[in-house]
């Protein structure tokens, strides 16, 4: 198979399904990325076009035309189908013990989901997506954040305030008071959405 645009295609595929990695670099370069595919999705639509014009007007006939033909399409009806890849950034998040998360202007949204192990992942999607990972602790209502690296507020440490509700209904638990810093006074109020029975020691062994 010697067409350019085929190899093209694949490489494209191979971008697509690494999307989410883009979830860790500094911010600002995964929204660079989710353009850059944009454009280039369009640019693999038109050649998509271009060789199944030639290759109706050969009639079928040159055999690599076919084949291009082909591939270029079925990226393209996998790239509709699966417009992020087949992993998603939350698919490799730990199971959940308790997922908040908040809707702010332009509909972006900051998640806060504390892992059945102990860790937790700190996701803020606006324009991009930015993802923190860390290891936390609860001591009474108080949940005590350690980032691997820096939150998204620039943060090695920080805590929240969970805030239960008695009555509480499936998608409505209550609210977790995110605090960017451990300096700040008003915090983010996370509504959480995600509430699971934590397992004991015994119960993560097996």
């Amino acid at each position: 198979m010697k067409s350019k645009t085929a190899i093209f295609a694949l490489f494209y595929l191979l971008g697509i399904n690494t999307c989410f990695l883009w979830e860790r670099l500094p911010y600002g370069l995964d929204l660079i990325l989710t353009f850059g595919f944009a454009f280039l999705g369009l640019v693999l639509l038109f050649a998509f076009l271009v060789r199944l014009g030639q290759t109706v007007f050969n009639k079928f006939r040159i055999k690599k035309y076919n084949i291009s033909t082909l591939i270029i399409a079925a990226v393209i009806a996998f790239n509709i189908l699966f417009p992020f890849g087949v992993i998603r950034g939350h698919d490799l998040d730990p199971e959940t013990f308790i997922k908040a998360s908040r809707e702010g202007a332009a509909n972006c949204t900051t998640n806060l989901i504390l892992g059945m192990d102990n860790s937790f992942i700190e996701r803020s999607v606006c324009f991009g997506v930015d993802r923190n990972a860390g290891s936390y602790r609860i001591s009474d209502d108080t949940v005590y954040l350690t980032f691997n690296n820096e939150s998204n507020f620039g943060v090695k440490k920080t805590f929240a305030i969970l805030r239960l509700k008695e009555d509480s209904t499936k998608g409505d638990y209550g609210y977790l008071d995110y605090y960017k810093s451990s300096n700040d006074t008003i915090p983010m109020g996370l509504g959480i959405r995600e509430l699971k029975k934590k397992k004991t020691k015994a119960q993560q062994k097996r």
